[in-house]
């Protein structure tokens, strides 16, 4: 019997942008948003006093999802990315190996809302401008509509 791991990759990552983010549109016509964001993790050291750890991380949003970043997101914005990481590599021009890991964006969530005066919290950003925050794939499931005989462990 050959039992396969399934392929998973997904991330869920919160933090602040780290500096506005870098957009553009490609020959094609598809929009590309490129933004750092910084996730501070706090801990307790050995000595028993907290820390702080802060992981910069570099994120890719396309089509829609990087019309609505560059619109409403600024330095210091606080956001929720879903997506996938993406790793390359490639040789600098002295002839250097070098390589990067990113999140490929499928899901942006501002989590600031807008100016007092609207009242409303600022729109999900999603690849390809899926409704409520959501991609493409559906809203997610309502877990307690689950049976438990169909949860798979």
């Amino acid at each position: 019997m050959d039992i396969r791991m399934p392929s998973i990759n997904k991330v869920i990552i919160t933090g602040n942008l780290v500096r506005d983010p870098e957009t553009r549109i490609l020959e094609n016509g598809i929009h590309l948003a490129k933004m750092s964001i910084a996730n501070n993790q706090r801990y307790r050291g050995r000595d028993g006093s907290w820390q702080e750890k802060t992981c910069y991380v570099t994120v890719i949003a396309w089509r829609k999802t990087a019309e609505l970043v560059s619109e409403f997101c600024r330095k210091g914005s606080p956001v929720l990315v879903e997506g996938e990481l993406t790793y390359s590599a490639w040789e600098d021009k002295d002839g250097n190996p070098r390589n990067r890991v990113e999140i490929n964006a499928r899901r942006v969530q501002f989590l600031e809302k807008r100016d007092s005066d609207q009242g409303q919290d600022r729109p999900a950003a999603s690849r390809g401008g899926g409704r409520d925050g959501y991609d493409d794939y559906g809203p997610e499931p309502d877990p307690g509509s689950m049976p438990d005989d169909d949860i798979p462990f």
